[in-house]
């Protein structure tokens, strides 16, 4: 019985090979990716026509529909460029299966790369998203668009980006690890019998390792541990690349004071730095 399936089995396998989309002209993708396209206008075309909005959704306030949709077009845009400029090349082999997959890709790729966007942007500006009852302006869902359509036309574009999400969160490569903002030291000692005039003070001092210029006008500097504790700048001015500015620290202790640590926090330019004030007795 296997004997007789035998030559069945190939002629399938054969029929399957010669059907298969590696065998297919350069011309055949070509009509894939503007049916891909003409899909996607009619579709963007009834969403802007009253009654076929598109309907909302629980994460329409963080992602509009319109960054997948960008993402698959900006996709079908570039196969469409490849299929044209190597037609007489043509590699079906190596490229088939991926101008297939682009405008799924298009969309995976186009929207987590504007969540990811989002969410850097969300630590220097909070209103970024807007909030669960709201939606983004036209204007903003324009600028995500044309983000998600990018980075869906260049796919190195998100693959650099996840390379750099992934330095920041799980652990960043050689040159993110001296390109930083840093509070040194990361503990300060200030020690009560040392009190002149009835406070005892000390300075933390804020690094610039990195390319940017940061305006500490707006900078958020606080400490914990009530009224014995403050901190201000002496020198309130724009911190440069490889600038450095102190940060004042002064303890006023009570009647009988106790030891205690504090943290002293600053944010500025969407980075959170902390250092431990450690206040000591005889």
């Amino acid at each position: 019985m296997d004997a007789r399936l035998g030559p069945f089995r190939k002629a399938v396998r054969k029929a399957i090979y010669k059907l298969g989309p590696t065998r297919w002209s350069p011309l055949a993708f070509l009509v894939y990716q503007v049916a891909w396209i003409v899909a996607l206008v009619a579709l963007m075309t009834a969403a802007t026509r009253g009654q076929a909005a598109p309907p909302s959704y629980n994460w329409d306030h963080v992602v509009p529909l319109w960054v997948p949709w960008a993402g698959a077009l900006g996709s079908s845009t570039i196969s469409v460029v490849g299929v044209v400029s190597h037609s007489r090349e043509w590699d079906g082999l190596g490229f088939a299966y991926w101008h297939l997959a682009r405008p799924i890709l298009g969309m995976i790729t186009g929207s987590v790369a504007v969540l990811a966007l989002l969410f850097v942007l969300k630590g220097i500006a909070p209103d970024v998203i807007p909030a669960s009852n709201e939606n983004y302006t036209a204007g903003g869902t324009a600028v995500l668009f044309v983000i998600a359509f990018v980075v869906g036309y260049r796919e190195e574009t998100f693959r650099e980006l996840v390379k750099r999400v992934v330095d920041v969160l799980l652990g960043p490569g050689e040159k993110a690890a001296t390109q930083r903002l840093a509070l040194v030291p990361g503990v300060l000692l200030l020690q009560a019998e040392a009190a002149v005039g009835g406070s005892v003070s000390g300075s933390v001092t804020l690094f610039n390792n990195t390319q940017d210029t940061f305006d500490l006008k707006s900078a958020k500097l606080t400490i914990t541990g009530g009224p014995e504790f403050t901190v201000g700048w002496p020198d309130n001015g724009p911190v440069g690349p490889g600038d450095a500015r102190a940060i004042n620290v002064v303890w006023t202790p009570g009647g009988s004071p106790l030891p205690s640590e504090q943290i002293l926090r600053v944010e500025v330019g969407g980075y959170t730095l902390t250092s431990t004030v450690r206040a000591t007795v005889p």
